[in-house]
């Protein structure tokens, strides 16, 4: 076999192995598009997204974000594995513990600040918990190229959740959201006792005062970060809900849950090629890191003008009619979802060198403008405009991560004009379409143009090696 075969076929194991995890982790949220949304009321699906969103703040909240750390430390030459992990896991254990304990002695507040009835709260914990694990799972799966093993983790959660679900929303007789939720709780707590067992041979039980260092000096300074972006993609709904109620929301959430669609694809190629990224700035080989940020753009591309051109026709074909008010949406969510792509791209740089306050604060501006505009906006134009302030937030977040990038000259300069010659393009897109729908011969040919010009780099993407 060639060494451009085995390279096409080790990229291409990596990349199908990544985006299959993606896919298994969004089996739910898919299902609530396309299942789901048929079997419960829009007020239902409202409340079921609104939960949804809940779970990154509370996630963020009960773990201090120190589990992330050891996605960066397991790189370090010098990694002492199994004591960092053992510390990891008594640390944010030790904040879970003391945080759900808090929740829990005062859920009727918390229920009435979140909008939820109490019973959902202890649910809400599990499920929590099951996040937290599984990110700490798939950090070290994603460094030791255990692909494989992941997909069967986490598929494995999905399938449990989706068959539970399914089979309580046909027997429930109460609020349709509720057999959802308790399902997904189910699930996490199998996945958490899962991982707990694969792992326990590589844990060290101990407390060590440099592992807690590092975990505090990389991840507490990206708690904002975090913050901002569970505030930038979920906020949007919790403030629809209070402006203009259930309904409301799960018009949005569904238009907006098909929009985001391409990140599945764009994470998992992220997530295949980060060890290569690691080793590329390790290095100093900029010509590469360069090289695959125009790879992945040109791979996100393609799904985005997809769901620009085809999004609303498709969505009216599969989606039951009572949510069509919100499919004018999609085309601006996926225009967002591109520009999230770019800072995705490039925040990892920020990462690398440590920068994780110039991240948050990045993060954290771009989301109190997101919800400035929100506040101002929401009650003068409609629930819609949420949309748009979601791409001018992401938008806002590719220039300031670019401008950190450059003004620190971390990299050689960073002028990505390919790409925002594409995202303006994108932009006059959907901006005609929404004016006057183009015609379909127009719409695939537009298509198959885009596909034309960036065919080259999506054949040289298949080729790259990961490693």
């Amino acid at each position: 076999m060639s060494a451009a075969s085995r390279s096409l076929g080790g990229v291409v194991r990596q990349i199908v192995n990544q985006l299959g995890v993606a896919v298994a982790s969004k089996l739910v949220p898919i299902a609530t598009i396309f299942l789901y949304s048929r079997m419960m009321g829009v007020a239902d699906y409202g409340v079921l997204n609104l939960f949804q969103s809940y779970l990154w703040i509370f996630a963020l909240v009960l773990s201090l974000n120190l589990h992330v750390a050891i996605g960066r430390y397991i790189y370090l030459p010098e990694a002492e594995f199994e004591s960092f992990l053992g510390t990891t896991l008594l640390s944010v254990g030790a904040v879970f513990v003391v945080g759900s304990i808090a929740i829990l002695a005062f859920a009727e507040a918390t229920s009435v600040m979140l909008g939820l009835s109490q019973l959902l709260l202890p649910l809400m914990l599990v499920t929590v918990a099951g996040q937290i694990v599984e990110s700490l799972m798939t950090q070290i799966a994603i460094h030791d190229q255990r692909g494989d093993l992941l997909l069967r983790i986490v598929a494995g959660k999905a399938v449990v959740s989706l068959s539970l679900s399914l089979a309580l929303l046909l027997i429930w007789g109460g609020d349709k959201f509720f057999a959802v939720l308790l399902a997904d709780a189910f699930a996490s707590l199998i996945l958490s006792v899962v991982v707990l067992v694969l792992l326990r041979s590589r844990i060290k039980w101990t407390l060590r005062p440099d592992h807690l260092t590092y975990m505090a000096r990389y991840a507490l300074p990206l708690v904002p970060y975090m913050l901002g972006l569970t505030l930038l993609s979920q906020f949007d709904r919790v403030l629809i809900d209070r402006f203009y109620g259930k309904e409301a929301t799960g018009l949005y959430s569904l238009s907006y849950n098909v929009g985001v669609l391409l990140l599945m694809v764009v994470t998992a190629v992220l997530n295949a090629f980060n060890p290569s990224f690691f080793e590329a700035l390790n290095q100093g080989n900029y010509d590469r890191i360069n090289r695959d940020a125009r790879l992945i753009f040109a791979l996100a591309l393609v799904p985005t003008v997809a769901i620009v051109l085809f999004g609303q026709q498709l969505a009216s074909l599969v989606l039951p009619a009572r949510y069509v008010e919100g499919f004018t949406l999609i085309p601006i969510v996926a225009l967002g979802g591109l520009c999230a792509v770019v800072f995705q791209i490039w925040v990892r740089v920020l990462a690398y060198f440590h920068k994780t306050a110039t991240i948050s604060v990045i993060t954290i501006a771009c989301a109190a403008l997101k919800i400035g505009f929100n506040l101002w906006l929401l009650p003068l134009l409609g629930w819609k405009v949420a949309a748009w302030t979601t791409v001018v937030a992401y938008f806002g977040m590719t220039v300031f991560c670019l401008g950190a990038v450059n003004v620190g000259r971390l990299l050689p300069p960073v002028m990505p004009w390919h790409e925002v010659l594409w995202m303006f393009s994108v932009l006059m897109l959907v901006l005609v379409n929404m004016q006057q729908p183009l015609h379909d011969v127009l719409r695939v040919g537009v298509f198959f143009v885009v596909v034309w010009f960036v065919r080259r780099d999506l054949l040289s993407l298949m080729h790259r090696e990961v490693r």
